[in-house]
């Protein structure tokens, strides 16, 4: 990754920045020797799969050795990146640059349809629809079923596009603490109370309860077995956004509905999810059954009023699930580099008394997203300030040493967020970070904190 720093110059540092939990976006003449490296091991691990399936295909059946591959053999011996790039240039090269058109026109495309149906089964369900960007799928999505005297109950926790689709809703909404299931009920009992008060029927308005599975600017899991307890005891049905989920959680990468064992349509009636994360595209879907994704082809404001996308960012998501499915090392090496991850932050800033004295991991330590938060904090508009600016100073540090992750203070505020959370350093680790990668990291951050932080 190559960055800008003061006087215009350019230098290639290590992304712990954005949300490539899989290495998508990476190849391996990305350019950077770390990234290259990694996705080398990752080649020579889904390699020895080919030869192990060739070897064992040869000896049971001459006949169809060619046309059948184990569901852990790598379609294609190359870094993930490399994949995407392939099938971008081959739909470039054969629908151009644009679609010139919404979906409902002329834009849609025949592998708009293959990305939508591969979705579908992917994740188990009716069927898929695409939208051309990330953040409308979401908020489109909301503004579509709930409308006008409808009812929305929402995690305060969530990240920006919900919060434009709960707005853009126009619905009633109420508001629970984050992951806080007894505020939960809390709300959904007073609720029912008004009810009996106002003699109004459950089913006199549509009521949805409205969550992420993995909060992006908390690092947090949503507790989904009690949200669903809670939803069917008051018949309510779930919207859940799985855009940062999707791709890191559960033993195939399906999220947390996989995770907690639950199923698509039935405990999650409406579950969206972006490209832009673990597919490193661009754009995003939302899965349900025939009902659910019928309506938005009608009533989703970005698909209907927006140009789709490219074809070849649908060509390069269908690349990048067919990685993601057929090349499991993927899922497993991001699990190991979480793990190691937090390991190594707990046992070289302890040493120093940096954690947990004066930062801390605020994250769950399931999640690649990786928050850490000064772990004194006061709550009035000066003291905020000058956390911002204290954690501003370590990540521009850090930025120098070369490694590039986030300070959250500037963009995570009251404009775009119910409830804003305190300041925090964010790191994202991926699939195809090193453990040289990592130790580096945690060392240019325990650096800049012993620099900054108050003795």
């Amino acid at each position: 990754m190559k960055v800008s720093i003061d006087g215009g110059k350019t230098k290639s540092v290590l992304n712990f920045a954005t949300h490539d939990f899989l290495g998508m976006s990476s190849a391996s003449t990305s350019g950077s020797a770390s990234s290259s490296s990694s996705s080398a091991a990752l080649v020579d691990e889904d390699d020895k799969q080919d030869k192990k399936q060739t070897s064992s295909s040869s000896t049971t059946s001459s006949t169809s050795s060619s046309t059948k591959t184990s569901p852990d053999a790598s379609p294609t011996a190359v870094p993930p990146g490399n994949a995407l790039k392939d099938a971008s240039k081959a739909a470039m090269s054969k629908y151009g640059c644009g679609s010139c058109g919404p979906r409902g026109f002329y834009g849609t495309i025949d592998v708009h349809l293959q990305l939508e149906e591969s979705i579908a089964k992917f994740t188990g369900t009716d069927q898929a629809i695409l939208y051309s960007d990330g953040a409308s799928a979401v908020s489109s999505t909301i503004a579509a079923f709930a409308k006008r005297g409808d009812l929305l109950v929402v995690d305060e926790g969530v990240y920006e596009p919900l919060v434009t689709g709960v707005t853009l809703s126009r619905a009633n909404v109420k508001w629970f603490r984050h992951n806080d299931m007894e505020d939960l009920r809390r709300v959904l009992e007073r609720i029912r109370t008004t009810d009996e008060k106002l003699g109004r029927k459950p089913n006199d308005q549509r009521r949805f309860i409205v969550c992420e599975g993995l909060y992006k600017n908390l690092g947090s899991i949503v507790p989904l077995a009690d949200v669903v307890a809670l939803k069917n005891e008051f018949h309510y049905r779930l919207i859940l956004d799985e855009s940062f989920s999707f791709g890191t959680l559960g033993p195939t990468g399906k999220g947390v509905i996989e995770m907690y064992g639950k199923r698509h349509m039935y405990d999650a009636e409406i579950v969206t999810i972006s490209l832009e994360n673990s597919l490193g595209g661009i754009g995003g879907v939302t899965v349900g059954n025939e009902e659910v994704v019928d309506h938005q082809r009608l009533s989703g404001a970005g698909y209907c009023f927006s140009a789709s996308s490219p074809p070849f960012t649908a060509s390069a998501a269908i690349a990048a699930l067919d990685q993601m499915e057929h090349r499991p090392k993927l899922l497993a090496t991001l699990n190991e580099n979480k793990d190691y991850l937090y390991d190594r932050l707990k046992s070289e800033m302890a040493g120093s008394n940096i954690i947990p004295d004066k930062l801390m991991i605020a994250s769950d330590e399931r999640s690649p997203i990786v928050l850490l938060e000064l772990s004194e904090v006061e709550e009035d508009d000066a003291a905020h300030e000058e956390e911002v600016k204290l954690l501003d100073k370590i990540v521009q540090d850090c930025l120098e040493g070369g490694v590039a992750m986030v300070s959250t203070g500037r963009h995570v505020t009251g404009k775009h967020m119910h409830a804003v959370p305190v300041p925090a350093i964010r790191m994202t680790v991926s699939a195809v970070h090193t453990k040289a990668d990592i130790d580096k990291a945690v060392s240019v951050v325990k650096k800049a904190g012993k620099k900054h932080l108050p003795k």
